[in-house]
């Protein structure tokens, strides 16, 4: 599929620049393709799959008896709005990815450095260090890291020192990119690294506690709004929409219903989004 899409869509891909705007975002994101394949892929999904699903659409529309006149407007209408949604999503989709890769480097790091302290102080290289750690999976992106770094060294042959130095480029994370600079700084230097980690797990434990206490206030302040927002003022409308609705008529009586059925749900819904995406994990 992506060679096929390479094929037939690179050349309009290259044409409107758009590899060159997702590059960075694929090196961060960790997403296999570059940035020809990656735009190509975008470009033949947003062409295939709305013209399909604008076909099978005006097929039922006739089924159902629709005016061959606005058939054409009907098919325009969903492909266009299909193949709009396609594209938004294709080029936010990376980006979406390296937030999930920041939140669970920024809830993990602080205790893989802790760990990497301690293997530090029983006298490991760093290379043994970063070994024990990509065996780990309790660790998530770190301990991937952990393991690109590995393959740095061993199969590809490089040393160390530059191998940390292009997971420092490609991490979208500044937390872990201070620490493999830092890292490599002290290896290049013949620093001690027991200290440097000792002071960064430290440093990364603080910051991971103000994260929380943070969390917690922001929670407090959304369960305050929910409380009031939505289930006294729910409340509060349904009473007043069903008096209203005896007193003149179904107009107010349609509107709680509204509510009930659609409102409500669709409220708490967006706080539990909203919830998921402030929580640590």
């Amino acid at each position: 599929m992506v060679k096929w899409a390479l094929k037939n869509f690179g050349s309009l891909a290259n044409r409107f620049e758009l590899p060159e705007f997702v590059r960075p975002k694929l090196k961060k994101s960790g997403i296999p393709m570059t940035g020809e394949e990656y735009s190509s892929l975008v470009l033949a999904a947003a062409t295939v799959i709305p013209l399909a699903v604008g076909l099978i659409s005006t097929m039922v529309l006739i089924v159902l008896g629709t005016d061959l006149i606005m058939l054409f407007p009907y098919f325009l209408l969903i492909a266009g709005g299909l193949a709009i949604l396609i594209l938004i999503a294709g080029y936010i989709y990376p980006g979406t990815k390296i937030s999930d890769i920041k939140k669970d480097i920024m809830n993990n790091l602080p205790f893989a450095t802790i760990y990497m302290t301690t293997l530090s102080g029983s006298g490991m290289s760093p290379l043994q260090m970063f070994k024990i750690l990509g065996h780990f999976e309790e660790f998530g992106e770190v301990s991937k890291e952990a393991q690109k770094i590995v393959r740095d060294t061993e199969v590809l042959g490089l040393d160390l020192a530059t191998a940390l130095e292009r997971a420092a480029e490609r991490t979208p994370s500044a937390q872990l990119r201070e620490l493999l600079w830092g890292m490599r700084s002290t290896i290049l230097t013949g620093g001690n690294m027991n200290s440097f980690l000792i002071e960064k797990s430290r440093s990364y434990m603080g910051d991971y506690r103000r994260f929380l206490d943070k969390f917690v206030d922001q929670l407090s302040i959304l369960m305050e709004v929910y409380i009031t927002a939505v289930v006294v003022g729910s409340i509060f409308f349904i009473i007043m929409g069903t008096i209203l609705g005896l007193m003149g008529g179904g107009q107010p009586l349609l509107l709680v219903r509204l509510l009930i059925y659609i409102g409500i749900p669709m409220l708490s819904i967006m706080f539990m989004v909203l919830i998921a995406g402030l929580s640590p994990e």
